[in-house]
Order: C-alpha cells, then sequence, then structure tokens
C-alpha cells in the first residue's frame, strides 16, 4: 500500500501570506501553469504508481486538482471533509498582521500553544491531527494493500505524513512541504517508510508578459 500525497498549487491566499485554511483563494496565474504541470506529473505517476484510489479535500484549490487527474484517467474521486486544510476560525483568510489587529490576546495564546488552544469558530492542531489519524485508519481497514492519491493542504500533508511515519506532531516541521509537492509513503503490512519527497520543475513555467 503506497499513499501518494500531494499539496494544491499556488493561490493569491498563498502569494499574499493569508491564513487559508477553510477560506476560498483562485489560482494565481503561476498555480495555474503549476495546475497544468501538476496533473501531467501525477498522470505520469500512475503509470509507475497506479492509483486505486483518488481523494481530494473539497475545497476547490485541491479539489480542481482531483477532479482534473480523475478526468485524465478516466477515473472517479472522492471528496473528504477530513482532508480541508486547518480551520482558523476567526482568522481564517486574514494575514498574520491582520489577525493580530482583530485579536491580538488570542493571537499570543494560539502562538504560545497551538496544539492545544482551540481558535473561536475554529480548532487546535491536535484536534487538527486526530481527523487525519481516523481518515487514515478508516482507509487502511477499507482498503488495505491499495495505493490512493491523496490531494490537499500543507497543514493536511504534514499531519498525514507523521501519522503514516509514526513521528510526534511536532516532528512535521521538519518536512519542507511546497506548494505543489508530491509525497510517496510505502506502507508494507503498516509500516510507514518515506519513499520520495519532490516537486514537479516548476521553475520551468514561463507566464506570457
Amino acid at each position: 500500500m503506497k499513499y501518494i500525497l500531494v499539496r494544491h498549487v499556488e493561490t493569491f491566499g498563498n502569494a499574499e501570506h493569508r491564513l487559508n485554511g477553510h477560506t476560498e483563494s483562485d489560482y494565481t496565474d503561476f498555480g495555474v501553469k503549476m495546475k497544468e504541470m501538476l496533473v501531467d506529473e501525477l498522470v505520469a505517476l500512475n503509470t509507475k504508481i497506479p492509483f486505486d484510489e483518488i481523494y481530494v479535500s473539497p475545497i476547490s484549490r485541491a479539489y480542481k486538482i482531483g477532479e482534473a487527474v480523475a478526468e485524465r484517467l478516466d477515473r472517479s474521486f472522492t471528496p473528504d471533509d477530513r482532508l480541508k486544510e486547518f480551520n482558523f476560525g476567526i482568522f481564517d483568510g486574514l494575514t498574520a498582521d491582520e489577525a493580530i489587529a482583530l485579536d491580538k490576546k488570542m493571537w499570543d495564546r494560539w502562538m504560545d500553544d497551538y496544539n492545544h488552544v482551540t481558535l473561536p469558530g475554529g480548532e487546535n492542531y491536535t484536534e487538527y491531527h486526530n481527523r487525519m489519524s481516523a481518515f487514515l485508519a478508516e482507509y487502511a481497514e477499507a482498503h488495505a494493500d491499495k495505493n490512493v492519491l491523496i490531494i490537499a493542504h500543507g497543514g493536511t500533508v504534514h499531519s498525514l505524513l507523521v501519522n503514516l511515519l509514526d513521528l510526534p506532531l511536532q516532528s512535521k516541521w521538519h518536512f519542507n512541504i511546497k506548494l505543489g509537492s508530491i509525497t510517496v509513503v510505502d506502507c508494507p503490512e503498516g509500516f510507514g517508510m518515506l519513499e520520495a519527497l519532490y516537486t514537479p520543475d516548476y521553475d520551468s513555467i514561463k507566464l506570457n508578459p
């Protein structure tokens, strides 16, 4: 069983350094080109690691990539709410400066202990991590020995990865999950091994002036 974990490509929220959790954000022009290259890369990867299942976050920046891959492969795909990005609650969609201006006391509390401090209207990182654990447990039970492509978000990939590798939650910061990156984890008999972590050659993208 292999897990292919994919982070979505660049959106305006990324370019503007916003806390885009559940907030929708369109692709930048560069992100549109990244999406095309990423879809091509995933279609090619399917010839080496056949995708038995495709799961996606229902948030559009991830969903559209899954939709495009599934269409190219003439396959179905499954949205799952548990694969959504972290819910930043009252800070969702804001920049750090805007969040601090809105509620500095809450911001400071969250920064001091984001694993346990729940943002109003949102969640804490332990809750977020636990929903990834629940997704993986359910998937492994229902689809033993099947390869799965999961297209989601940076935080989601981080949490799935440390879950699969049986690492402490804080170890996620040791993995640089870039926009449009592909992470492959092999799990023979449930033992997670990092097989690959890479990005397609996005530096070669040229935008029309």
